[in-house]
């Protein structure tokens, strides 16, 4: 962990995207401010990204496609970007609960 010398969100955002292989965004609808900044900034770069829309209910397929595409990307370091709770109430619940239902379904290298 290293912190960074700038303050800025979009200097972060871009060392997140660069230092991982891949991004997952989960958000409720649009994207919009850093959410979408991420979005962009991995497409320019040709990082993999992943949008899930929170507000779709997860019925296990969901989490089973992420878990996909982590295996078929071949992931190792994985970047998970949203919305700030300030800004979106509930969604630190909500990604707390959704990560936690994909990696209870993968296995250790």
């Amino acid at each position: 962990l290293t912190e960074l010398e700038s303050a800025s969100y979009l200097v972060r955002t871009r060392r997140n995207v660069a230092e991982s292989d891949a991004t997952l965004i989960l958000a409720p609808g649009a994207l919009s401010g850093g959410t979408r900044a991420t979005k962009i900034h991995a497409g320019k770069t040709g990082k993999a990204c992943l949008v899930v829309d929170t507000t779709d209910p997860d019925t296990g397929a969901q989490t089973r496609g992420v878990r996909r595409w982590l295996e078929r990307e071949n992931i190792r370091v994985l970047n998970i970007a949203g919305p700030r709770e300030s800004s979106c109430p509930g969604i630190s619940a909500i990604a707390e609960r959704f990560v936690g239902r994909i990696l209870d379904g993968i296995s250790p290298p």
